[in-house]
């Protein structure tokens, strides 16, 4: 008998010993709330985006992001003239301030809507992302005279903190 529990002891602790190397500590197995964080998609466009024209702002677009929601402002030169080329070759000293009234994100870009406070007057553009801190944008649905060429994008640099028009 002395044998035969030698040999079951033995036969207890190989195996004891096999299932202790032979397996993998558990993986917790993530749930969708706790799998890969889900980047908004607005959030590369929140901020402090500038154009400037000889060193000098001419567009400043805020865009201040709550959740999936866009607040803030636009600050533009009240006229902006083109050369042949549809480039910006000019703008006047005076701005205009536009409230920010809608931003839908779609497959071209980001769709701002801006209103007047105070004609109510609208002006929609749509925004493309060319890089993190570069963008595009352009004015859609503008009133161009005959034999004007159509403006080109304009270029954006997001700024890092706020800025304000510089004198001219």
């Amino acid at each position: 008998m002395n044998l035969l529990r030698r040999w079951a002891l033995l036969f207890a602790v190989a195996v004891f010993v096999s299932n202790a190397f032979a397996q993998a500590p558990a993986k917790p197995n993530p749930s969708p709330a706790q799998g890969a964080v889900k980047k908004n998609p607005y959030l590369a466009y929140a901020g402090n985006w500038i154009s400037s024209l000889d060193s000098k702002p001419w567009f400043l677009l805020n865009l201040n992001l709550a959740g999936e929601q866009f607040s803030g402002s636009l600050q533009r030169a009240r006229k902006v003239e083109f050369n042949d080329n549809g480039d910006v070759k000019a703008v006047t000293e005076e701005f205009f301030t536009f409230q920010l009234a809608d931003a839908t994100l779609n497959p071209d870009g980001l769709l701002l809507t801006l209103k007047d406070p105070d004609t109510q007057e609208t002006q929609r553009y749509i925004m493309k992302l060319t890089g993190d801190t570069t963008a595009e944008i352009k004015m859609i649905a503008m009133i161009m005279p005959p034999g004007m060429p159509k403006p080109k994008p304009w270029k954006l640099t997001k700024a890092a903190a706020p800025v304000k028009p510089a004198p001219r």
